[in-house]
């Protein structure tokens, strides 16, 4: 014997079909397409191009550091134009150092493309308080720290520095320089 849900043998598939679609109407075709999701963020290219022009304009720089007579080899660094409590404040870490490089090992080269990389990377992520460690010059020749008085001619020559200062003892002293960059 058939249980009842098992269709009889007399009816149709036909007729089973429109009796369980019976209450179903058709959708009209049109020929607009339909967007169920949302329509994706646009791709800032040109703001990507504009960045990745300027990392490789600052990685291509030629200039000889030495017959730029303006740069300074010390320690500290103030912008023109800014009042001197900024420096004071870098000083005593009033802001929290959001990244750090390790420059250890670099040559001054691969250091320099290094530090613009990093400081565009920081200015992408909103960064203004970093720390670059070049260290004290211990295994360089004569003991005299190379990377040191480079690097603090370049931070010189790029806008985006307001300050810059010796860390603390205890967070490198005279082996890491503190960066103050501008706001967004």
């Amino acid at each position: 014997m058939a249980s009842p849900d098992e269709p009889s043998e007399e009816e149709s598939f036909e007729d089973l079909l429109e009796a369980s679609l019976g209450g179903v109407t058709s959708i009209k075709e049109t020929d607009k397409a339909r967007h169920d999701r949302d329509k994706p963020l646009p791709i800032p290219s040109q703001s990507i191009k504009d960045e990745a022009s300027v990392v490789e304009e600052l990685l291509s720089e030629d200039f000889d550091e030495e017959s730029v007579e303006f740069l300074s080899e010390e320690s500290s660094y103030l912008r023109p134009g800014l009042q001197s409590q900024i420096l004071k404040k870098l000083r005593r870490n009033f802001w929290l150092v959001q990244d750090e490089l390790d420059l250890h090992g670099l040559n001054s080269n691969d250091a320099r493309d290094l530090v613009a990389t990093f400081l565009a990377q920081a200015k992408r992520n909103g960064f203004r308080c970093v720390r670059i460690i070049h260290g004290k010059g211990h295994r360089s020749n004569n003991h005299v720290p190379v990377l040191k008085t480079k690097l603090f001619k370049w931070l010189q020559l790029r806008a985006d520095i307001l300050a810059y200062c010796e860390s603390a003892p205890a967070d490198g002293g005279s082996g890491a320089t503190m960066l103050l960059l501008k706001a967004r």
